[in-house]
């Protein structure tokens, strides 16, 4: 029974199995047929469903996005790059669809500033393997749109934008462009001298920014590879360096090799001097210059002056036409080379006068005793040698403005010779100078008095005898009573006479003499007149009344 059931179902199918495919025979022979199931466009066709390709076998076409999708894409739908579209009829019962895939050729890709390093400009080209562009058969423009296409051998401009586009290799389309910032860096071997000399300045010496190199550039200490050296790292003598050409980005592979010599500063020493006594000129045997310079002079300089000089650059000068009218003499040493500035010092001979000295006294006559300054006067700073009276030789050291004194008191004549005088400093220049000057003292006036006779009777005539000095004028009092004076005569005598009562005594108190100076001596002496008083008697009578006889 089961048998039988089957049999008949089997039977069934088969059946309809032949009456359906005698059905699809003819639908599938209405549908559109695929010849290219790969089909590609440029993104500058805009294409669209209406740009597929596919023939229609009468059924008519309609585009779907999936194989089993009922919903119809329009004719304008917007192609997707990659995207599989399916083609049917327009009973959309043709089974199973054929498909497209679509592939869009958009602009190359690539980064939109790049640039290339070359050490000539001819191969700044488009062909130039540094530019780094995906696509198809690249084609350059100057234009984001139209124009035509610049060969691969254009030399590109710097700092220049450019639109590169690609072709579609299925239909040679082009698409969008590409735009490109090119920088193009010029980089050649840097040229220059390979020997480069400098000059070591004192507190400026010379650094990395003073090699000179064509082009802008990067120096290294080694040949390939390194870190650039800063622009004032200092420079070392006997060091090579070596250059590249830049262009940012782009250095150059080459670098030129430069040799550095430094050579110290000319040195012409510090500036010197030596300074000869007037009298001394005629015995100076001739002396190098060059010794006189302070520090350490280079030896190869040239002096210059006033008087030419002898033996080179040790400058030996001959002094003996010098005269005190032409001092100051000034030499020049100057010491020069090729690369350093010349460097010059000086060395001056200065001829000295010989110093001065004169003495004076004022007044030039005085009083025994009295208090006299003798003066000297001469060449500021010297030291004056000088005696008194001829005795043992001593020294006094005039002040700034040249000057000295010497001050005492003297009884007698006194002369101070001046032996010599010597000046300040070295040298010391002596001149024997002799010259002198003589203080006259007057001794001081005396006078004494006596009287005579030295007792007498009251009421009787005396005389008070002054002697002394002739002409000086007596001061003196009588009794302590107010001053009187009298003059002495030539003589050197004055008197004084009177009657006397009572005892008296004249007290000289001083003596001037007469002249210019007057010399006073506050000289004390007295005398003394001794008064006897006059006798005296009386009478008496006793009785006073008598008879006579």
């Amino acid at each position: 029974m089961r048998i039988t059931t089957l049999s008949k179902n089997y039977f069934f199918y088969c059946v309809l199995i032949l009456t359906l495919f005698g059905q699809n025979g003819f639908v599938y022979s209405q549908c559109p047929t695929i010849t290219n199931v790969s089909q590609s466009f440029c993104d500058t066709q805009s294409p669209t469903i209406a740009s597929l390709q596919a023939t229609d076998n009468g059924g008519g076409i309609k585009w779907y996005a999936t194989a089993s999708s009922n919903t119809q894409l329009t004719n304008s739908t917007v192609l997707v790059n990659g995207e599989d579209y399916f083609a049917d009829d327009n009973t959309g019962n043709c089974g199973v669809r054929q498909s497209v895939t679509v592939t869009i050729y958009s602009a190359p890709t690539g980064a939109n500033f790049q640039g290339v390093c070359v050490t000539s400009l001819s191969q700044a080209t488009p062909s130039n393997p540094q530019f780094v562009i995906n696509g198809n058969n690249l084609q350059w423009y100057t234009s984001p749109t139209g124009g035509t296409a610049i060969s691969s051998s254009t030399i590109l401009n710097d700092n220049t934008i450019y639109y590169i586009s690609q072709t579609n290799p299925d239909t040679g389309c082009q698409t969008s462009r590409l735009s490109v910032f090119v920088n193009v860096g010029l980089v050649p071997p840097p040229t220059g001298s390979i020997v480069q000399e400098f000059c070591n300045i004192p507190g400026s010496p010379p650094t990395v920014a003073d090699l000179v190199a064509s082009g802008n550039n990067n120096w290294y200490l080694t040949s390939a590879f390194g870190i650039p050296l800063d622009d004032s790292t200092p420079l070392v003598n006997g060091q090579f360096y070596y250059a590249t050409t830049v262009d940012p980005p782009c250095e150059s592979s080459d670098r030129l090799e430069v040799l550095v010599n430094i050579y110290e500063p000319n040195d012409a020493g510090n500036n010197g001097s030596r300074s000869i006594c007037v009298n001394e000129i005629a015995t100076t045997i001739p002396f190098n210059l060059f010794d006189l310079l302070g520090g350490s002079p280079d030896g190869a300089g040239v002096w210059s002056g006033p008087i030419t000089t002898t033996n080179g650059s040790q400058g030996t000068l001959d002094v003996t036409t010098m005269t005190l009218a032409g001092s100051p003499y000034v030499f020049t040493y100057t010491a020069s080379s090729a690369l350093c500035a010349p460097d010059t010092s000086t060395v001056t001979i200065t001829i000295l006068p010989l110093p001065t000295a004169i003495l004076s006294v004022n007044p030039t006559t005085s009083c025994s005793g009295s208090s006299v300054t003798f003066t000297f006067t001469g060449t500021p700073n010297a030291t004056v040698t000088y005696n008194i009276n001829g005795g043992a030789n001593q020294t006094i050291v005039l002040n700034a403005g040249g000057t000295a004194t010497v001050t005492g008191t003297y009884t007698s004549n006194t002369t101070i010779t001046i032996v010599s005088v010597a000046s300040a400093g070295t040298p010391s220049c002596v001149n024997p100078q002799t010259s002198s000057v003589t203080l006259t003292i007057q001794p001081l006036p005396t006078a004494s008095v006596a009287v005579s006779p030295t007792t007498l009777c009251a009421g009787d005539s005396a005389t008070f005898t002054f002697t002394g000095t002739p002409n000086a004028t007596v001061t003196y009092n009588i009794n302590g009573g107010a001053n009187q004076t009298i003059v002495l005569n030539a003589g050197g005598t004055a008197t004084v006479t009177g009657t006397y009562t009572s005892n008296t005594t004249i007290t000289i108190v001083s003596v001037a003499s007469a002249g210019t100076p007057s010399c006073v001596n506050p000289q004390t002496s007295s005398v003394t007149l001794t008064i006897q008083p006059l006798p005296t008697a009386s009478v008496a009578v006793s009785p006073t009344t008598l008879c006579a006889g």
